[in-house]
């Protein structure tokens, strides 16, 4: 998937699995690796096809100019991984993310059923991580019950981790997939991905095994262009603020495909350099760019989220679905200068089903890095209809398929306007980055009053579905 200017050069990812083979595409890649199952410092596996080296092929076969960190966690035998191990293959990436410029995680393991976000021995780590912009892709399991169950892998509920959903690419989603509509941040293809080994066979993998992969090397390829053009990385709430942005939904789910080009795309209008504005001359009106973040959270119904669309002056520009957790999305758009105008968030699909309500809270709107809470003096409500009837002051809570409108200044919008992109990093880091050592500390609490321990936790497998190895494009072998 990778474009022709982002492949990944000079950024490294780590694979947590079961080591990789010469077999497969990465012996010149690993730049580091040791293995945690036998503690000595080879992760390599004797079994050619082993699930490490098939994951790790995977990301570079759409990244392919990264540097690999491998650290096993798991026996030669391809069994059980320890969270005691997975926690020190963690532990050694917190340490050493930046002697390697570390950009992303890839865990394609699962195990447990989580139907809520959740905290485990892995949550001081992977908060650690999130605030050093290292992003965690988890894979969500494949134990669903032909779609009906609404579970995910531990590790996948965690906050700071990506939780990927396998889907089957063509906007359906197969039963074996695990998902929670409050849990799961991105889903992609997980059915009958085709890998080639440096000996010409194809294997052809299923499970969320194999679409962690693919969200691990979008998250090198956005942090590369990110890291080009506005010179920062993205947190994880910016990465899947655009990626949702910019992904396929799938119909009738609430759940977003990751369509890869298409967020490098976004990214590059946001980021991109933007000339200065000249004057555009006489009976011309100049522009404005503006970057709006709606920081907002919600409740399902009917395994339904809350889903919103965004306007400015009454023209839609965007549209997000959220989840439980709060979060940023951003959107932009091109406004007429030094004018105000009015930034709509208007609730689309308010219900009720199952004795569940759906809701949308939203708590603030940020425009080109000014922020307004939704019940700040210059917010309003406007109830049902967007029509400027029922008006009443602004509120978080937006319901009956209401509009929230912010009014804002003129001063925010001037002939050289640009991307906001300090001020927008700064907003979307907050959570995650505004007080690691408290976050750290509550995470051990809550583990110690859970009982948790490495030895407690239950064992992790990969996650995969389904692999069948190939010779050539024509004669399976087994």
């Amino acid at each position: 998937m990778a474009n022709s200017t982002y492949t990944g050069r000079g950024e490294t990812v780590v694979v947590i699995d079961s080591g990789w083979s010469p077999t497969w595409e990465a012996a010149s890649r690993v730049v580091y690796q040791h293995d945690y199952a036998n503690n000595d410092a080879d992760a390599r596996n004797p079994n050619a096809d082993t699930h490490g080296a098939l994951v790790t092929s995977s990301i570079l076969s759409q990244a392919p100019d990264l540097d690999i960190v491998a650290l096993k966690v798991m026996p030669d035998d391809d069994s059980t991984a320890s969270g005691a191990a997975i926690e020190q293959a963690l532990q050694w990436v917190v340490a050493h993310a930046s002697d390697y410029h570390v950009v992303g995680v890839n865990l394609s393991l699962a195990g447990g059923s989580a139907t809520s976000e959740m905290t485990t021995l892995l949550s001081d780590e992977l908060a650690s991580l999130a605030a050093k912009r290292v992003l965690v892709s988890a894979a969500a399991g494949n134990a669903g019950q032909n779609g009906t169950a609404a579970d995910v892998s531990y590790f996948a509920a965690d906050h700071n981790t990506i939780c990927v959903s396998a889907s089957g690419g063509d906007g359906t989603m197969p039963g074996w997939a695990q998902r929670n509509p409050g849990i799961t941040d991105l889903c992609a293809d997980g059915t009958d991905i085709r890998l080639t080994d440096l000996a010409g066979r194809t294997l052809t993998a299923n499970g969320s095994s194999f679409s962690t992969p693919t969200v691990t090397a979008a998250v090198a390829l956005a942090q590369q262009e990110a890291m080009a053009l506005r010179g920062s990385a993205l947190t994880q709430d910016e990465f899947l603020s655009l990626a949702r942005q910019t992904g396929t939904p799938i119909a009738g789910t609430g759940y977003t495909d990751l369509n890869t080009q298409a967020l490098l795309a976004k990214i590059g209008q946001l980021y991109g350099t933007t000339p200065t504005v000249p004057d555009p001359g006489p009976g011309i009106p100049a522009t404005a760019a503006a970057t709006i973040l709606v920081n907002a959270k919600g409740t399902a119904a009917a395994g339904v989220n809350a889903h919103f669309t965004l306007l400015v002056d009454g023209h839609a520009v965007g549209s997000a679905t959220v989840g439980t957790a709060a979060k940023n999305y951003a959107f932009t758009a091109t406004v007429s200068a030094d004018s105000a105008h009015t930034v709509q968030v208007q609730y689309d699909n308010d219900g009720f089903a199952g004795g569940q309500d759906r809701n949308l809270l939203v708590t603030s709107v940020s425009v080109n890095g000014h922020s307004y809470a939704a019940t700040d003096a210059a917010v309003t409500y406007d109830k049902g209809a967007l029509d400027g009837r029922d008006v009443v002051k602004g509120q978080s809570g937006l319901w009956w398929n209401g509009t929230l409108v912010v009014a804002a200044d003129k001063s925010l919008f001037t002939a050289q306007a640009h991307v906001a992109e300090l001020q927008a990093s700064d907003l979307l880091g907050h959570a995650v980055s505004a007080n690691p050592a408290t976050h750290e500390t509550a995470a051990h609490e809550t583990t110690d009053a859970a009982g948790w321990t490495a030895d407690l936790l239950p064992a992790f497998q990969h996650a995969d579905h389904g692999l069948h190895v190939w010779h050539d494009a024509h004669d399976m072998a087994a």
